[in-house]
């Protein structure tokens, strides 16, 4: 029942923040701006797309970011971003499950957060929307380092 309950709470927090990007993603003329669906897709290949070494010192390579926090070295298992990653991070696992602690950073401390401010915390920039059955999947990518 509790796992349940979790999920609710996902769903509904899921929920809130896609209306919320939804809400944020207007153009200037009112247009809605969906990425892969009314706009081209710039995040083809999720996480690796936006975690990038942008040069002048900003390297937000998952590497490098991972590394910093003290994560194990993943560079020679993990090939693709973030598919590789559920290896270790599933449900219930000691790691801890990826989707609920990839939430929890991307939409942590909204007032400091670059995935907010940047990317206007749209859930389509990691996420890819089949309009013909309404199914969510997660984009991925090579790894970048």
């Amino acid at each position: 029942m509790k796992k349940f309950q979790t999920l609710i709470v996902i769903g509904i927090v899921f929920a809130v923040l896609f209306t919320g990007s939804i809400f944020f993603t207007f153009a200037d003329e009112g247009t809605l701006k969906l990425s892969g669906i009314t706009t081209k897709d710039d995040h083809p290949n999720g996480c690796v797309d936006c975690h990038k070494n942008a040069g002048d010192g900003r390297d937000y390579r998952l590497s490098v970011e991972l590394k910093a926090s003290g994560h194990p070295d993943i560079s020679k298992i993990v090939k693709t971003i973030p598919g590789d990653c559920a290896m270790c991070h599933k449900a219930g696992s000691k790691a801890g499950a990826l989707n609920l602690q990839t939430h929890q950073l991307h939409y942590a401390n909204p007032d400091e957060n670059h995935f907010i401010e940047y990317y206007q915390g749209e859930c389509l920039a990691c996420h890819s929307l089949n309009l013909q059955t309404g199914e969510m999947s997660v984009k991925s990518g090579a790894k970048n380092w």
